[in-house]
């Protein structure tokens, strides 16, 4: 805490020291310029959010500067109907509470890079392959709030997330609480008809202790959850070409894995690749095609105590446990856009995807698929029979089709259908309808309805797991279908918006035990939910704005065959939901205070919950800034929930989450 102390006391004096006579923008967007903001992913048309046919937020680069942000864990509970359970580690109990529902990988969200899809078919989510992707270049994020697989195909179930990024002359330094070091490098060069860009984030801390935590094997009752990343992404623009790449490593050791602590010895690697190319073909003013393709590649290998050391057999060393697993996909896209009169516009596509596990395989210290002697060193069963996921590919061929339609001045119509051809599951047909009617100027009224589907990941159908667990190729997919009415409402100095939204929910995937004994993937059940959400944005004065949400479910019910392994959402997921974000500039000062509360979660032995984060900055001049982020003010002592139980014969559903942090940092904009 000196570090906080010397930090508030410098910024005391510092605007005597320094001359800050330039004006600065105390926001970069209007409440009118909001509302009549270009977004482009609710129809992949550029139109304003008021016109948009979906359930639309969104986040510019000053909105994450403003409140310190860096990873979209933590902007996601800044979005009406959303609540991060992401541990500390985003590890895979880790899931996203998307208006009632909750599922592991968060699976059931679809994330974009810059339009091109990053969740991987071998989980369904993102986080078995990528963990704390940063937030460093990124121009804004946009966010759909319900279905989006009329457009963008499985996994686009409960929400769509995409994060546009566009780098910028900046480097920062920052140093933290448990040893926390980060450094972010950003340029920008425009040569001719070229344009360069690269980013460059890197991170490291020591953890954070936890006291008192939950160890199935009574060993240890504290841990930490030291981390370290490093983000390299490059980007190239000529005329109508457009290419980026990000390269994600990262490496956390110690805290929970495989549900168990062991420190000294857990440890998961990751590596993540991603390229993509958009590349405009054909452009006259009624009509536009564009190409597009992305490549990724990804490897996990993880090592782990799955038994100590002292239980038999394993009395003299500890029983090593972990995996190697690489994956990778390809895409390619055709989509166009014609304007047939002034009223009438048609979006259509083609588009096809390959992904595979090529290796995923286990390692240990001792010979699991022998005899089950001790072995010298770990190694890596990687014979072709002791593979844990079967070597299939999976293929989708897609296709799809959307019109809208100006009906009258007041009245636009959107209707859309999406054709998923898949070469391991049945084929899915998803549609969706809209009417958008503004009632004056000040007001406009939405009618939504879509439905949405989540295959059966490569996991879910061939994992093998060493007979313990296994995928099942009988599987359907799960279905959504949501209805929404959307209510907008702006003033001089507010804007307010009201959501009735009801998901109906079937085919939701489980465990359940078989014949053998053995836990056996299926559908097995349902589930209802219904509830409302409120914003509000509200700006008395030009130094200060308020934007704040609640959201409330009438309903959440779970219909739930005899099965395992699969917690009801209700049970896992909050009834109320409150977010904010305050936000106050005085001359070269600025500050914000945001924060969520939950209601509580029946899994979590604790009640309600808030909390808070601050952000300080000041511009020391117009290229310097000094900055101060405190993430969980108030150190509130919390747990995020998890699908499974980290113990045997107790049931233990939360994972420890972080205490205060603090980050201070200098910024410097060439």
């Amino acid at each position: 805490m000196n570090l906080i102390k010397y930090f508030l006391f410098t910024l005391l004096f510092i605007p005597f020291l320094c001359s800050c006579e330039e004006s600065i923008d105390l926001f970069d967007l209007s409440l009118t310029d909001l509302l009549n903001l270009k977004v482009s992913i609710a129809s992949k048309n550029d139109e304003t959010i008021k016109n948009s046919p979906s359930s639309v937020t969104i986040f510019t680069r000053n909105d994450i500067d403003k409140m310190g942000i860096t990873s979209w864990t933590e902007l996601i509970s800044q979005v009406p109907g959303f609540y991060s359970m992401v541990n500390p580690v985003e590890g895979n109990q880790s899931h996203i509470v998307m208006r009632g529902h909750a599922q592991t990988y968060a699976n059931t969200l679809l994330i974009l890079l810059n339009g091109h899809r990053v969740n991987d078919d071998y989980t369904g989510g993102i986080n078995f392959f990528i963990q704390f992707m940063d937030l460093a270049d990124v121009e804004r994020v946009e966010i759909i709030r319900g279905p989006g697989s009329s457009i963008y195909g499985s996994n686009a179930f409960s929400g769509v997330i995409n994060i546009l990024t566009k780098p910028q002359n900046k480097i920062s330094v920052g140093l933290g609480d448990f040893g926390a070091q980060k450094l972010l490098i950003n340029t920008s060069h425009t040569l001719g008809d070229w344009q360069l860009g690269a980013s460059l984030s890197l991170f490291k801390d020591d953890g954070y202790h936890y006291n008192d935590v939950f160890d199935r094997n009574e060993i240890q009752t504290t841990t930490r959850d030291p981390r370290e990343s490093t983000q390299l992404r490059a980007y190239l623009t000529h005329k109508d070409t457009k290419l980026f790449a990000q390269l994600l490593d990262t490496k956390r050791s110690d805290y929970y894995l495989f549900r168990r602590l062991r420190d000294g010895v857990n440890i998961l690697e990751l590596q993540h690749f991603m390229a993509g190319i958009d590349q405009r073909i054909y452009n006259s003013e009624t009509m536009s095609w564009d190409i597009s393709t992305s490549y990724q590649q990804a490897k996990r290998r993880e090592l782990g105590a799955l038994v100590p050391k002292g239980e038999v057999p394993f009395e003299q060393v500890d029983f090593l446990f972990g995996t190697d697993f690489k994956y990778h996909a390809i895409d390619f896209a055709l989509n166009g856009k014609y304007q047939l009169n002034e009223d009438f516009k048609i979006n259509t596509g083609l588009s096809y995807s390959q992904s595979q596990v090529p290796d995923a395989y286990l390692r240990s210290n001792f010979d699991i698929y022998g005899d089950s002697s001790q072995l010298p060193e770990v190694i890596t069963f990687d014979q072709d029979e002791q593979r844990t996921v079967l070597d299939k590919k999976r293929e989708i061929s897609s296709a799809y089709l959307q019109t809208q339609w100006q009906v009258t001045s007041a009245l636009q119509m959107t209707a859309g259908l999406r054709y998923d051809g898949y070469n391991d599951i049945n084929s899915a047909l998803m549609p969706r309808f809209a009417l958008v009617h503004h009632l004056n100027e000040k007001q406009t009224i939405k009618f939504l309805h879509g439905q949405a589907y989540r295959a059966p990941s490569l996991g879910d159908m061939y994992d093998e797991e060493s007979g313990l667990t296994q995928g099942s190729q009988d599987l359907e997919a799960s279905e959504i279908s949501t209805t929404e009415i959307v209510y907008l409402h702006s003033y001089t100095q507010s804007q307010f918006t009201a959501t009735l939204f009801s998901n109906r929910q079937t085919n939701i995937i489980g465990y359940k035990a078989n014949e053998n004994g053995v836990h056996a993937l299926d559908n097995i059940a349902k589930n209802d939910v219904e509830g409302i959400e409120l914003e509000l944005i509200w700006q008395p004065i030009d130094s200060f704005r308020l934007v704040s949400s609640a959201t409330h479910l009438s309903k959440n019910k779970t219909h739930l065959e005899q099965s395992s392994g699969l917690p009801k959402s209700e049970d896992l997921s909050p009834d109320s939901l409150l977010n904010f974000s305050a936000y106050y500039q005085y001359q070269s000062w600025s500050f914000n205070l945001n924060g969520n509360w939950r209601s509580k979660v029946k899994v979590l032995d604790e009640g309600s919950l808030w909390l808070l984060n601050s952000h300080i900055k000041n511009q020391l001049s117009k290229e310097v800034s000094l900055s101060l982020t405190i993430s969980n003010l108030l150190d509130e002592s919390y747990a995020t929930s998890s699908h499974t139980s980290l113990g045997v014969d107790e049931n233990v559903q939360a994972f420890p989450a972080r205490g205060r942090q603090t980050i201070l940092k200098l910024s410097y904009n060439f």
